[in-house]
């Protein structure tokens, strides 16, 4: 009966060893550490434009804007993307996110974009009437008769505001640092945008030496005579920063048209087709596609839309759109 006792007892008390062992995290491979906390994942902001400035007092819409990935190094560099006509930020989420989660601090921009530039201007006899109107839509100057947008309204002003009011909000997050004596710092700044955004993109590039330019389906200024002027006026930011990319059979933004807008732009490489490839597409910088597009869009001009639009743009197997190795490596790597 002794014998049970001293058994039972020995068990018992390797019972209790054997779980304060596991209990401390030992065992055969000895001591370990617990795996670390997961880094916060980036913040998304919707911001009202009219919020950062009470004179803005057109297109309404709401900027979305986030900052960098806690996960990663960030960069030190803003992303600023350009809807198309009519589109509004909220159409182009996954190219901001997809930024953001490589470093970037990222904005979908809102501006008065409810009319495109190619009606006002294909057909006008006036040859600066495409530069006059995407200079206005920039700056707010009252350069062209085909558009009013004052200075409260114009892009310029909309970035500014809204990088101002980001610090407010979050003022550890580093968004002032893409401003110098309360002007954009366009030279830490990653212009892009689709349709009439990547046209605006492409002029602000002339304008400014900004560290990376990217046109989806764009730009395509042009008339019956051949490309806008101000398409080969000598820029401030080099072919070598700049690329694009856009869809085989897009009905707006034609390829002849896009192709030759690129090639004067200085990007000098061939263009090439991702699909079938992986990233970064030999390191060319005019890309194209000939996909189709999500199944079930409501897109008016869906192949148009594909190269960048969210809900047209589709999707890999795993769920994530096909084409983010393509915007990493056009407008992060």
């Amino acid at each position: 009966m002794q014998i049970m006792k001293y058994i039972t007892l020995i068990a018992t008390t390797a019972l209790v060893a054997a779980l304060l062992l596991v209990a401390c995290g030992g065992g055969s491979g000895g001591s370990s550490t617990p795996p670390p906390a997961a880094a916060p994942p980036s913040v998304e902001r919707e911001v009202p434009p009219a919020s950062t400035d009470a004179a803005i007092n057109s297109d309404l819409e709401a900027h979305f804007a986030v900052n960098p990935s806690p996960a990663v190094t960030a960069k030190q560099r803003l992303l600023v993307f350009l809807p198309g006509t009519f589109g509004r930020p909220d159409n182009y989420r996954s190219v901001v996110r997809v930024a953001a989660a490589q470093g970037l601090h990222a904005i979908g921009l809102n501006y008065p974009n409810n009319v495109t530039v190619s009606s006002l201007c294909s057909t006008s006899i006036d040859a600066n009437c495409f530069a006059n109107t995407r200079k206005e839509i920039l700056t707010g100057t009252d350069t062209s008769s085909a558009i009013g947008v004052n200075r409260a309204n114009s892009i310029e002003n909309r970035l500014i505001k809204l990088l101002q009011a980001l610090h407010t909000q979050a003022p550890s997050e580093g968004w002032d640092g893409y401003l110098v004596a309360g002007q954009p710092d366009w030279s830490r700044i990653r212009v892009a945008g689709h349709s009439q955004g990547g046209g605006h993109a492409a002029f602000i590039a002339k304008q400014y030496s900004v560290d990376r330019a990217v046109y989806f389906g764009s730009p395509a200024d042009a008339t019956s005579s051949g490309l806008a002027p101000w398409v080969s006026v000598a820029g401030a930011t080099p072919g070598t920063r700049q690329a694009g990319f856009t869809h085989l059979r897009d009905e707006l933004a034609t390829l002849p048209v896009v192709s030759a807008t690129w090639r004067v732009l200085g990007l000098a490489d061939a263009l090439t087709s991702v699909d079938g490839m992986a990233a970064p597409f030999g390191g060319a910088k005019q890309l194209t596609t000939n996909a189709d597009p999500a199944p079930g869009n409501s897109a008016l001009s869906p192949l148009h839309s594909t190269p960048i639009v969210d809900g047209v743009t589709p999707l890999a197997s795993d769920g994530t759109p096909l084409f983010a190795p393509v915007w990493r490596t056009l407008i992060v790597d």
